[in-house]
């Protein structure tokens, strides 16, 4: 190892001072920010908000402090289905529902890994994982899917959101601490008494668990009443439906169908076969996190065809990378912040490499609901955000083809979209990733 030079530094400096361009860019910078003055204002100006494929899907939605982007943008797809099918000018499933049932079902989840994982020493790789993030609000399409099967869905006026709901952070530490209480016992619990007394323990902590969740976003309802008008006024109105009787008749989609498409251009994962992640779900019993790795091409035709055929998209994505969002407007844009211009550096990182060194990983989940085709090209994708009317355009952002190549990881599709020999990919026995793989990330 060699040691940094104050002679060095010297020269560092004075090289700097000696270009102007530097003077500018520093003036700015400390003064506007780095991202205002890295703007590009030319690429700000190219990418209109217009698209020729263009799906209405009610109010754009409100996660809030939360971080449940993956249900919004899940549910915002399933909501355009009753949308359409019964004539409505909007309506919106309840996140708050499926944030109970995922915070119970992933408490068990973790327990029943530290179960596993009893005799392994703390420092274990797999147990500092799992340790380091116990209860997140991030999720997959899955995990979604796992949930509507066992629990099913209702309406967000049967279970309005709470300021808990609406600002999780608060919840998370007390189950977070509830749990790390118990981790100690559990482990003690199996390594003196057997697997049978721990779980015994485990349904106990299940049941604080439950009334932490009951306590702070509301008691369950067991039936509840449809009163809806469609946009004619006609009034819709089914007396005594549970969340399964209203999944069944207002959604009614086979939610098994839409499958998740990932692009990860890295060596260690062949394209045209499908991958898992070790302690990446929520439900014991349910279906695995399940993904089939495709060129980027093979998303954006699928995700396209989905498109134009009226019904929205749910994706991952990076969503902090080359992106501006404003109040009135919202670029999604390899070329909107010019960081190497400012700065006189080359920046420039292959999707793999970015992946690899841990520059950029999924960290959001939303909703394609339009896209502008020059003939088989999509130029531009219209992008349904869960972050209110605020940001962009009434909570729409606009998403360039470059981006989507970049920074897009995964796609959610009806497999009829798919050729045979991708839908038969699919159907693969997938690989185990390690918890810690990139591919592993919550949206």
């Amino acid at each position: 190892m060699t040691r940094l030079s104050i002679d060095k530094i010297n020269e560092y400096e004075k090289e700097f001072l000696e270009d102007k361009r530097n003077i500018v860019a520093m003036n700015a910078a400390t003064y506007n920010g780095v991202q205002k003055v890295a703007r590009d204002v030319n690429a700000l100006k190219n990418e209109p908000f217009a698209f020729n494929v263009d799906i209405k899907n009610g109010e754009v939605t409100n996660q809030k402090q939360s971080g449940r982007c993956w249900m919004f943008a899940s549910m915002n797809v399933l909501r355009n289905i009753v949308i359409k099918k019964f004539n409505l000018e909007n309506f919106e499933l309840s996140q708050s529902y499926t944030l109970f049932w995922d915070k119970l079902e992933r408490c068990n989840y973790y327990m029943e890994a530290v179960i596993e994982k009893a005799n392994e020493p703390l420092e274990d790789r797999v147990m500092d994982y799992l340790m380091s993030d116990l209860l997140s609000d991030g999720g997959q399409w899955d995990m979604f899917v796992n949930i509507v099967k066992k629990y099913g869905l209702v309406p967000k006026y049967a279970y309005p959101e709470s300021q808990t709901s609406s600002a999780t952070v608060q919840l998370n530490k007390y189950l977070c601490k509830i749990l790390r209480k118990y981790t100690t016992e559990l482990r003690d619990a199996v390594q003196n008494e057997g697997v049978k007394k721990a779980r015994e323990l485990k349904e106990e902590v299940l049941k604080d668990v439950y009334n932490v969740l009951t306590s702070t976003l509301g008691q369950m309802p067991e039936k509840f009443d449809v009163v809806l008008h469609d946009k004619d006024g006609k009034l819709i109105e089914d007396k005594g439906m549970d969340a399964h009787s209203f999944f069944d008749k207002y959604i009614g989609v086979e939610i098994d169908q839409y499958i998740s498409l990932i692009n990860s251009p890295t060596e260690d994962k062949p394209f045209n076969q499908t991958y898992t992640i070790k302690y990446l779900g929520n439900i014991i019993e349910g279906k695995i996190v399940k993904h089939l790795n495709l060129p980027i091409e093979e998303l954006k035709k699928a995700a396209v065809k989905q498109l134009k055929d009226g019904y929205p998209v749910w994706f991952g994505c990076d969503v902090g990378r080359s992106s501006v969002v404003e109040d009135e407007r919202a670029m999604l844009d390899t070329k909107a912040v010019d960081y190497e211009s400012l700065f006189n550096v080359d920046l420039k990182l292959s999707k793999e490499d970015a992946l690899d060194y841990g520059y950029s990983m999924m960290t959001h989940a939303m909703t394609f609901t339009g896209v502008q085709m020059n003939g088989n090209e999509a130029l531009r994708f219209k992008v349904e955000n869960s972050w209110g009317e605020k940001f962009g355009y009434k909570g729409h952002f606009v998403m360039t083809s470059d981006w989507f190549d970049q920074y897009v990881y995964q796609v959610v599709v009806n497999k009829k979209y798919l050729p045979e020999k991708l839908r038969k990919a699919y159907e693969k026995k997938a690989i185990e990733l390690s918890p810690w793989d990139p591919m592993g990330s919550l949206a």
